[in-house]
């Protein structure tokens, strides 16, 4: 009676540990072939000042996207100098979004985008909305500056991270 139940057991064990290697095999094949991971798009994009809307077309405009996977936050700023970069730098996201199979989507509120007197001169955020496919190293999509403005096309390219400085002792 002993040997038979010593038998069953190794029999269940056996069918059990082959069933669950079955099923990695499954799981991992089809992981494989359809789960890709988001491309990687985090960085700052200078925007074209002749794609934006008429009250940003004297501004250098700059988006620095920061990425977790499909997850995105970001800030939208005028102005390019380093000081102000380190400014953004320190500041949280204003924008947020995900990125989807067709492109990026973003939106918040964004504060002081100056040559858009009607949200500066009442210290009021910008409303902006953005959707856009990266290509390559350019971004190209639609934005918006208030809910009830309609979109504009933009075109914005991704700049070279900043090299890092060797400090001297």
């Amino acid at each position: 009676m002993m040997n038979h139940l010593r038998l069953k057991s190794l029999a269940f064990y056996g069918i059990t540990i082959g069933l669950v290697a079955l099923l990695f095999k499954v799981v991992s094949a089809y992981g494989e072939t359809n789960l890709k991971a988001a491309p990687a798009i985090a960085g700052n994009y200078r925007f074209d000042a002749k794609s934006l809307p008429e009250c940003l077309k004297s501004d250098s405009l700059v988006l620095t996207i920061e990425q977790s996977g499909v997850y995105l936050s970001g800030n939208l700023r005028s102005g390019s100098s380093e000081a102000d970069r380190e400014k953004i730098a320190e500041e949280p996201p204003s924008l947020h979004g995900k990125w989807e199979t067709q492109g990026l989507s973003l939106s918040g509120a964004v504060p002081n985008l100056t040559g858009c007197s009607d949200s500066t001169a009442t210290g009021q955020n910008s409303s902006v909305k953005m959707r856009g496919i990266v290509e390559g190293e350019s971004l190209k999509g639609k934005i918006s500056l208030t809910d009830k403005a309609v979109a504009t096309d933009f075109t914005a390219q991704k700049e070279a991270p900043p090299k890092p400085q060797k400090k001297e002792h």
